[in-house]
């Protein structure tokens, strides 16, 4: 294997670069995994540069040839905003033609040749992208009153969950056999939590028969559109001016099955689960929040130790709107019968789902490289000893879109070796959050429960 051989596996497909052991992902020697990193980025880089609009203005403005050393790219991490630059009138004029030429400006897939003239939703305009190209679009919340579309692929989803189901097994088994999978949201969907069921189910349940969803539907980006401008009528006191787009009411009966599956339809998804599936080994990924709903409404009718111990449970998200007790993870735990659930840290920008450790450090997984920003001037701290400053991340995966950005997260890194015995840097628990540029608007799934429901009670109101 040559040296760019080898860099490309590690950025592109980590269980080839290190084989089936998160173990060995996460105990490299900091200068290997610094050294690997680097080159990576060297290499993205100048696979990118000039072929990303953004980031070759960015790259000039900042005049910045070659990358020397991980810091020197700091500069060229976008800040969220990029992600949601084209104007809103796009949306709101099915636009899709004139919203795929800014998409164009953020990725080097072709999209030339896609005629999108028939497109009257942001929901076709998804679909089309999913039909016809290798881009799996994924959207924020629209809480803000727009929305951010960072352009994946499905590669990149399917590396990252190839990592994943190793979580499911004993260190260094290589994954063989399918599982079942519970998703307690709809079955599809293009926001930042959503694409992670599709790429569940290819890569962990391989059939349809063993992934089981709360909705069998999708969760629409029109109607999580609507919610942000629902959310900003509001503040304006003009909800009864607030206009319902025709592809919106020709989808009436569809909204109103969501309505009832997201209402009332958590008790009678736990007791089918717990007649379907009871003993059984499953994995099942979802909010903190979604989680304890779940688990409330098993243990309330008596259901718990559902599932078999060994199956795994991830939470994370945050819990935006929403007040959890502090011990909110011992139902979830005694609901599906495991310890606890396994906690992660992750976003929609980059892909990774960073594990919680048993020193609880969130362990930073090595494709993605960590910067820790001083909040006042935007400079990268020292990659040494103990760090608190604004998160930024350049994600090595990303082969078509340029995989760096600012969060708004205020974080604690401990770049030294963890008392787990994992040496990628850990982050603590005590995650905030900046106001600005970043913060107040960070792309983040935890606000999609709350905002759907106000959206369907509102469309379905508005449409009897």
């Amino acid at each position: 294997m040559t040296a760019d051989t080898e860099v490309r596996l590690f950025a592109e497909d980590p269980v080839g670069f290190f084989g089936p052991s998160r173990w060995r992902m996460h105990t490299l020697a900091p200068d290997r995994l610094a050294a690997l990193q680097l080159a990576a980025l060297r290499m993205r880089y100048a696979e990118l540069r000039d072929r990303i609009p953004v980031l070759r203005t960015i790259a000039d403005e900042q005049r910045i040839g070659e990358i020397g050393t991980l810091d020197d790219a700091a500069p060229l991490l976008f800040p969220h905003t990029v992600y949601k630059s084209y104007p809103v009138s796009l949306l709101l004029d099915n636009r899709f033609d004139q919203l795929a030429t800014w998409l164009g400006r953020l990725t080097t897939v072709d999209l030339g040749g896609v005629d999108f003239s028939g497109c009257d939703s942001i929901d076709a305009w998804l679909d089309l992208l999913d039909a016809r190209t290798d881009l799996r679009l994924a959207h924020s919340s629209g809480t803000s009153g727009t929305m951010s579309f960072i352009p994946h692929t499905r590669q990149e989803y399917a590396a990252l969950y190839r990592t994943v189901r190793l979580d499911a097994l004993p260190d260094g088994v290589p994954w063989r056999e399918p599982m079942d999978v519970v998703w307690p949201g709809f079955r599809t969907g293009r926001g930042g939590i959503d694409r992670h069921a599709g790429a569940m189910a290819e890569q962990m349940a391989d059939t349809p028969d063993r992934f089981h969803a709360l909705h069998p539907g999708s969760l629409s980006a029109d109607v999580m559109f609507l919610a942000g401008r629902l959310r900003a009528a509001a503040a304006r006191g003009e909800v009864d001016r607030l206009e319902i787009p025709p592809a919106l009411k020709a989808r009436r009966a569809e909204f109103e099955e969501a309505q009832r599956a997201t209402g009332a339809g958590m008790a009678r998804f736990v007791e089918e689960l717990a007649d379907t599936l009871g003993g059984r080994r499953v994995a099942s990924l979802g909010l903190w929040s979604v989680h304890h709903a779940m688990a409330t409404a098993g243990l309330v009718r008596g259901i718990e130790a559902v599932f078999a111990p060994d199956s795994f449970v991830f939470s994370g998200g945050g819990a935006k709107g929403t007040a959890l007790p502090a011990d909110w993870a011992e139902p979830v735990g005694r609901f599906f019968g495991v310890p606890r659930p396994r906690l992660c840290y992750a976003m929609t920008e980059v892909m990774a789902v960073n594990l919680l450790c048993d020193a609880d450090r969130y362990h930073i997984e090595p494709w993605v490289i960590l910067y820790v920003l001083d909040p006042e001037t935007g400079d990268p701290l020292p990659r040494s000893g103990v760090r608190t400053g604004r998160a930024a991340f350049l994600d090595l995966m990303a082969d078509v879109h340029w995989g760096g950005f600012v969060s708004g997260d205020e974080v604690t890194v401990d770049w030294s070796a963890c008392r787990c015995g994992r040496t990628t840097p850990g982050l603590s628990t005590a995650i905030g959050r900046f106001g600005g540029n970043g913060g107040d608007d960070k792309i983040t799934c935890a606000a999609t429960p709350e905002a759907l429901t106000e959206a369907l009670e509102f469309l379905n109101g508005a449409l009897s």
